[in-house]
Order: C-alpha cells, then sequence, then structure tokens
C-alpha cells in the first residue's frame, strides 16, 4: 500500500456507481488507504494527506448515492468512524463526520436523493470521467432556493401568553433632548470617575485655594444632614445596585417571551404547488416537514442582539385537523389529550431580549427552512408585540439572603425605592455603583395616582392572578384573610395580622374620591375623602435594565386608589392603560 494507490481512483470512482459490483472490496481498499494515510502522517504530507483523504471520501460519497444502505452500513460506517477519529486533517475528519451522521440517520432513499441534490446544487458534474474528485465546474446559484411574500398565511409564529395590552406605539425621546444638559433619566450609567488629584494639587503656590468647581462638575449645594433613618436607606440601596449587572461590560438581565411555530399542511402544500389527491390515512404518513430551520430576530426597539433559534424538526398540522372535528361533535376526548396532540406539530421557541430601556416593541421574525426534497425556503413571519408587562422582573435578591429572610428583605427594599422615589426625597445627588464596579446610576423619581372603580373581589382575583409575585406586603385586617383565604399570595409581610390588630370601622360601600384644595394642589398631596380601606397592597416590580415600579394600592369595597412611583417615567406612559386592562376588564 502506497500513495500510488491514487491513480486507480477514477476506475474506483466507476466501480462504485456499478449496482452490479458488490461494495465490499471497495470498502475494504479504501479502509486500508486511510490506516496508511494516518500512519504516514508527518510535516512534510499534510497537503497530500488533505486531497487523498478527500478525495477517497469522494467514493465513499458516491456510494451512498447509488448503493442501498443495507449493503454499505457497517463497513463504510467503520470506515467513516475511524476517519473522524484518527485522520489527521480536520475538513476531512468533519466531513466522514458528516456522511456517518447522515447514512445512521437518514433512510437510504432520502439519503440519496440528498446527496444528488448536494451534487446538484454545487455544480458537480454527473459523469464519472473525471481525473479528481474536485474537478468539478464552477458553482453556479441554485434554482431551489425561494423567497415568499405571503408565508405568514401558513407559517405562524405566535406568542404563547397573550398580552393584556398590545401597544402599537412607544415613546421616544431621542429626540426631544435640545439642551446640552440632559435629565437624570437621559444619562442612564455613567462611568465611574476618579478623582482628579492632578487638578488641585499643580500648581503648589495656590495650594492654600482650590476653587469648588475643580472639585465637581455638579452645581453646589447645600451640606445635608442625615438621620439613621436616610443612613439604612442609603446603604441597602447601595447594596441592592451593587448586584445589577452592568450591561455595557458584562451580560445584563434577560426577559425570555415563550412563542410557538406552527404550520399548515394544507396551505403549505398550496404554496408549493402540490396537489393533494392521497387519502385520509396517506394523508398523515406524508405529512410536509421541515428540516433545520433557522428563526433570525430583529427589532428597531433597544432589546440589544437576540440570539437566533435554530429548530431541527417540524411536522406539519394534518389536513384534515378542522373537517374531523367539525363531523365529530359528539365524540368523547380524553382531557388533556388534545392538548398533547397539538403539541406533537409545534415547536417551542423562547425569545430572549436583553432591555437597554424598558419600552414596548415589535421584535421582526425571519426563517430560513428546508424542505423533504431539499427546497430552501426563506421570508419574513408575522412579528411579536412586546409589551410593558413582558418587561416586568421580580427585584434581585443577593444570594447572602436567606430564604426566609428574603420577604422582609423585599418588603425593606420596597420602602426605600419608595422614600428614594418621593418628591421629597432625601437621597439627594446620591449615585449607586453596578456590578462590575464601573458604571454608577442614580435614581430620579416621579409619582402618579390612578383611580379603579372595580370591586374588591375582582381586584383581588386580578392581583393573584397576574401579579402575585411582585407582591411584598399586604395590610389591613380585612384584605389579609380575604388574601390569605386564596393562598396564592405567599412569602409576603403581613401587617395587622394578630387578632387584636384595629379593623378599619368604616365599611361602607362609599367610593374613593380624589380631593384637592388649593393648598393641598401646591403641594402635590392627595387625600382620600371618606376612605373605607380594606387594606393595601404593596407591590414591587423591576424593570430591567436598573429600573423599578411601585404600586401601593389602597384597596376599597367599589373602588381602588393606586399610588404609583418610579425611577423610569417614560414607563407611566403605558401603566395606565396596562391598569385599565388589568382590572377594569376582568
Amino acid at each position: 500500500m502506497d500513495y500510488k494507490l491514487v491513480y486507480c481512483f477514477p476506475i474506483f470512482d466507476r466501480i462504485a456507481e456499478n449496482l452490479t459490483i458488490p461494495p465490499r472490496g471497495l470498502i475494504a481498499l479504501l479502509t486500508n488507504f486511510m490506516i496508511f494515510l494516518v500512519e504516514k502522517h508527518g510535516p512534510d504530507t499534510v497537503m497530500k494527506s488533505w486531497s487523498q483523504g478527500s478525495r477517497a471520501l469522494g467514493i465513499c460519497r458516491t456510494m451512498l448515492v447509488h448503493h442501498h444502505s443495507s449493503r454499505l452500513f457497517l463497513r463504510l460506517s467503520r470506515l467513516l468512524a475511524f476517519t473522524c477519529l484518527f485522520f489527521p486533517d480536520l475538513e476531512v475528519r468533519d466531513n466522514s463526520r458528516t456522511y456517518l451522521r447522515m447514512l445512521v440517520c437518514i433512510p437510504g432513499k432520502k439519503l440519496r436523493d440528498i446527496l444528488s441534490l448536494g451534487g446538484t446544487m454545487l455544480g458537480i458534474s454527473p459523469s464519472s470521467h473525471q481525473t479528481t474528485f474536485f474537478n468539478v465546474q464552477s458553482p453556479r446559484p441554485s434554482q431551489r432556493f425561494k423567497t415568499f411574500k405571503n408565508l405568514t398565511s401558513c407559517i405562524h409564529f405566535e406568542r404563547l401568553t397573550p398580552l393584556l395590552v398590545k401597544q402599537f406605539w412607544s415613546l421616544s425621546l431621542s429626540s426631544l433632548v435640545v439642551s446640552n444638559s440632559k435629565p437624570a433619566y437621559l444619562e442612564g450609567i455613567r462611568d465611574l470617575e476618579p478623582p482628579n488629584e492632578e487638578n488641585e494639587f499643580s500648581d503648589s503656590s495656590n495650594s492654600q485655594f482650590i476653587p469648588e468647581t475643580g472639585r465637581t462638575n455638579q452645581p453646589n449645594e447645600p451640606l445635608r444632614v442625615m438621620d439613621s433613618k436616610i443612613a439604612e436607606i442609603l446603604n441597602m440601596l447601595r447594596k441592592y445596585f451593587s448586584r445589577i449587572p452592568d450591561f455595557r461590560y458584562m451580560a445584563g438581565l434577560k426577559v425570555s417571551i415563550s412563542c410557538s411555530l406552527r404550520f399548515e399542511s394544507n396551505t403549505f402544500n398550496r404554496m408549493l404547488g402540490i396537489n393533494n389527491t392521497a387519502t385520509a390515512q396517506e394523508e398523515i404518513d406524508a405529512l410536509p416537514a421541515l428540516y433545520a430551520t433557522v428563526l433570525r430576530f430583529s427589532s428597531s426597539a433597544p432589546y440589544g442582539s437576540i440570539p437566533s433559534s435554530h429548530i431541527p424538526f417540524l411536522l406539519g398540522e394534518p389536513y384534515s385537523k378542522d373537517h374531523a372535528s367539525q363531523n365529530a361533535p359528539l365524540s368523547i376526548v380524553p382531557v388533556g389529550k388534545e392538548s398533547r396532540e397539538e403539541e406533537k406539530y409545534r415547536a417551542t421557541v423562547v425569545v430572549d431580549l436583553e432591555p437597554r430601556e424598558p419600552t414596548p416593541g415589535i421584535v421582526d421574525v425571519h426563517i430560513e427552512t428546508n424542505t423533504e426534497n431539499g427546497q430552501i425556503i426563506q421570508g419574513q413571519l408575522q412579528g411579536i408585540t412586546i409589551g410593558i408587562e413582558d418587561m416586568f422582573l421580580k427585584a434581585i435578591v443577593p444570594s447572602d439572603i436567606e430564604e426566609n429572610a428574603r420577604p422582609q428583605y423585599n418588603f425593606n427594599l420596597f420602602t426605600a425605592l419608595w422614600e428614594a422615589c418621593g418628591s421629597s426625597s432625601s437621597t439627594g445627588r446620591e449615585t449607586f455603583q453596578l456590578k462590575g464596579g464601573k458604571g454608577i446610576a442614580a435614581i430620579s423619581g416621579t409619582q402618579s395616582v390612578k383611580l379603579l372603580n372595580v370591586p374588591a373581589n375582582s381586584l383581588i382575583q386580578a392581583t393573584e392572578r397576574h401579579l402575585a409575585r411582585f407582591v411584598v406586603g399586604v395590610s389591613g385586617e380585612p384584605l389579609i384573610d380575604a388574601v390569605w383565604e386564596g393562598g396564592i399570595i405567599q412569602n409576603v409581610i403581613w401587617e395587622d395580622a394578630s387578632p387584636d390588630a384595629t379593623a378599619v370601622a368604616n365599611h361602607d360601600a362609599v367610593p374613593l374620591r380624589l380631593t384637592y384644595n388649593n393648598e393641598e394642589y401646591e403641594k402635590g398631596i392627595i387625600i382620600n375623602s371618606k376612605q373605607s380601606n380594606l387594606g393595601c397592597f404593596l407591590v414591587l416590580i423591576f424593570l430591567p435594565p436598573r429600573f423599578h415600579l411601585l404600586f401601593q394600592m389602597e384597596v376599597g369595597d367599589v373602588s381602588t386608589l393606586v399610588r404609583i412611583r418610579t425611577d423610569h417615567w417614560p414607563s407611566l406612559a403605558y401603566i395606565d392603560d396596562y391598569l385599565e386592562a388589568l382590572y377594569l376588564s376582568s
């Protein structure tokens, strides 16, 4: 055995095409030749190993195209396994691994169709009279690559959980900034600047006088006397913000949207020009399928880079699905069986967003997939709508906080953020260092109110259904009794839960009202007239990448007053619609 065997490869190619010649001897000869190439490989034989190994694989490919898999499987699988494990050239190893997987996983007829199509697409001449395997014509563009504009009529990409509010607009602030001094919100995350000692002490002759403007770019502000309560709040916020990742230097917090991909067999076949004349049983056995599907996502909203999704195999929905359901209205279907049947024809896709700002938007979806006959299909699918509720995450809890202490931590964090977001906040110009140690952020809070004319029972049920994981505290004995019965809201702080707690005396069905007088309006103070509060929900929501939304919901018999505070004022534009959809439509 030596390198001269390569001169016989054109003959081997013709033998591999001949169905009357058993391939056993040729496979054994190629196996010995591959072993020889592995043993003789060295620094001077790099290109020779690649060239001759590739040509030997070309003969294996010819056998796969022209012979039944059953005649080749055992010996050829051993040859390919040896090559992908021990051959010195990486490309030859990868190609042999691909052929081995195809031989093991794909039935013979489909395998021959795929390999034949691959040769046609790459421009490989069908003639066997070639001096080398790579003596091919110039590659020509594939005629099987098609772009369809009406893919949305048969291929459906949908959210698993529908939105309460579909926002068809979003607030853009970039065009609103005309002055040089940006508001605190638009400054976002800044880098932590080290003190500039060089400017302060460069001139020794003037060292007795250091201008205040040289120390800071911020306007002068009076000294603040900080009591123990404010100091405790600031310490808690510093510890909390140090757990929030700075997305500029590391992976930010992700929002996951669960979706499903499915396609209708009947419409899909009509789009491809395939006529369906099969019987009902043949239809089930001949459902179309999509292979190696790639979904790519993009968005004009600030969601960062969205990873693509890969689906190896997806079977089309049965042709007669709707027809059968209409003809059998009295059939008995076990509970859950229908949903399990539907899952077989759907692929679950998780879209991971990394928001730079908590805002609604639309994610565009592009698909590229393959049919059974090797045709490549690409096009645009229906985009998915992202709502403000998708941005709702639980607040980050430090890992050193024990499980039984987390409810109290969340309650204290709510109290600290509520104080920091208030109009009369004592936190001043405090900045908080983010995780990573490079970025700092400040809290610039704002507040609003929303009056909901909804009965207490409906409000409690809607809160348990949609906001239970964000509730950090419940106060008021009547409200605690109602929530405790449901058992859905747990691991929160229960205030006034003791048997001797003083309940609200007036429980007449008088709705809450907002009343103002001139002095209170000037101060921004809102009071409730004839309050009949059952209690109060405290809701803490984290908005990535670093913002918060706080609700203090004063629940009455027939109406509820929601006090809202946030450090991301643009989100208030969406909260009004969200609360109305959450409570008034339930």
